[in-house]
């Protein structure tokens, strides 16, 4: 999988001397680097390269940056890679018109280093989450529709952006606050404010927001104190940070970079560049929030039975074993439930697979109703579940048992007509056997069959 530090970059610049700056101090940090010296060869080289970031100078022959930019953005193919424009014209216009053509950052000339590489780390990272949210979206594609009745194993809350971003202002200069809520307000955000640290922590508990604007300077806690504490918290730590400051030492905004901020502003800061980089920072977070939801939705697929929503044979193993180990540590006894629902090839055979599959998810919501939320219940395949039940004896195993029995006798599912699926139940509680888990599943396996022998549609032991 593609890391940050393996990332591609495409210099487009016509001075040879400033192509050999980018490629060595790109090459030194792990980029793969090409070149292109004129708007032509940039769009050429695009399509054959497929870099992650494009640095482009805005005064070229032909075709300048911003009519690359324009073309790049306007093909569905290189729309999402991001363009730093790169330009010794500093004008408010040069930069609104940057903005209308697509580009998503601005560098000026002469730029420092450090710089450079913060603003390309960050689109990078930007790239390669929005790459890897498209696999994990491929991915789900695929995977099977998730059944809408009740289950055991918990889907993660879908994400959902908000449709008016919160950005909470941390200032103590009422000017800069007015300046920054009228120039986000007018850009479709909701903003909030606070003077000092103490504000700050209040209004994240309070408004939860999606990006924080933190000066440096503040009165009782300086910023880089503060962003320190922001990291540490469990609401705001992955919520993106820009640093607004009047200082001119490069240095303390790249410690800032590295303690956790995002992005820096430089006052006094233009109202087209708050925009920017509020715009590229929220449109980062929401790809991570994203990516975080689909990695979680995938994982909990793979180890989830798609048509009860009931856990799978993978995670069993996982939790049985540790199940295991507490019982022999003392710690808890441990009984199983081996279920097998009686003549399931025969309703399959007169009433369809449909009614078949009826019967499973209603017998997956029996155990999300009777079963404690400690219990772990699992399809093992076709029409066998096993139940784990940590910290019960023998006696409250069967107690359990018969409720489920109990109740899956009266299930009545319309498909069946008169007819009420039954099952049978073996119980085992783990002893002192040698064999592990595969010990334990063949006593619980050997109780289901003597239950079938016995007549089915009961509980042995």
């Amino acid at each position: 999988m593609k890391t940050i530090e393996s990332a591609k970059i495409l210099v487009v610049d016509d001075e040879p001397m400033i192509i050999q700056f980018y490629e060595a101090a790109l090459g030194e940090q792990g980029y793969h680097v090409a070149t292109a010296v004129d708007g032509r060869q940039a769009l050429e080289k695009t399509r054959e390269f497929q870099p992650d970031v494009i640095l482009l100078d805005v005064v070229m022959p032909e075709l300048n940056g911003f009519q690359v930019t324009e073309r790049l953005k306007a093909d569905p193919a290189t729309a999402g890679i991001p363009i730093i424009l790169v330009t010794g014209l500093g004008s408010i216009e040069d930069r609104v018109k940057g903005l209308e053509a697509g580009a998503d950052d601005f560098l000026g000339k002469p730029f420092n280093l450090d710089e450079l590489l913060v603003r390309v780390r960050s689109l990078v990272k930007l790239k390669v989450l929005q790459d890897r949210l498209k696999q994990a979206e491929a991915a789900s594609l695929l995977a099977s529709p998730l059944p809408a009745t009740p289950v055991v194993s918990p889907m993660p809350a879908p994400f959902e952006p908000r449709r008016q971003p919160v950005v909470l202002v941390v200032e103590d200069d009422e000017r800069i606050i007015k300046i920054c809520s009228s120039v986000l307000g007018s850009g479709g955000y909701q903003v909030v404010s606070a003077p000092d640290g103490p504000g700050m922590f209040a209004a994240i508990e309070r408004e939860a927001p999606d990006l924080i604007i933190l000066d440096l300077m503040l009165p009782g806690m300086d910023g880089v104190e503060i962003l320190a504490k922001i990291k540490e918290m469990p609401l705001a730590r992955d919520v993106p940070v820009i640093i607004l400051t009047a200082v001119g030492d490069l240095k303390t905004k790249v410690k800032t970079l590295y303690i956790g901020a995002d992005d820096y502003l430089v006052k006094p800061v233009s109202s087209l560049e708050l925009l920017a980089r509020v715009r590229a920072n929220l449109r980062k977070h929401d790809y991570e929030r994203r990516l975080k939801y689909q990695l979680d939705r995938s994982f909990v697929e793979s180890i989830t039975d798609p048509l009860t929503g009931l856990y799978n044979r993978r995670y069993l193993e996982s939790t049985l074993e540790r199940e295991l180990a507490l019982h022999r540590r003392g710690a808890r006894p441990l009984c199983l439930l081996m279920l097998d629902i009686d003549g399931f090839k025969g309703i399959n055979d007169q009433h369809g697979h449909p009614a078949g599959d009826a019967v499973l998810t209603e017998l997956a919501a029996i155990f999300k109703v009777e079963l404690r939320t400690s219990d772990l219940a699992v399809r093992l395949g076709g029409d066998e579940f096993l139940v784990v039940l940590p910290d019960a004896r023998m006696e409250q195993a069967k107690a359990i048992a018969e409720r489920l029995r109990g109740a899956v006798s009266m299930l009545a599912i319309p498909a069946l007509g008169s007819e009420h699926p039954t099952v049978s139940i073996g119980v085992c509680q783990a002893g002192d056997e040698e064999g592990g888990m595969a010990a334990l599943l063949k006593k619980a396996d050997e109780a289901m069959y003597r239950a079938k022998a016995e007549g089915k549609n009961r509980v042995a032991v």
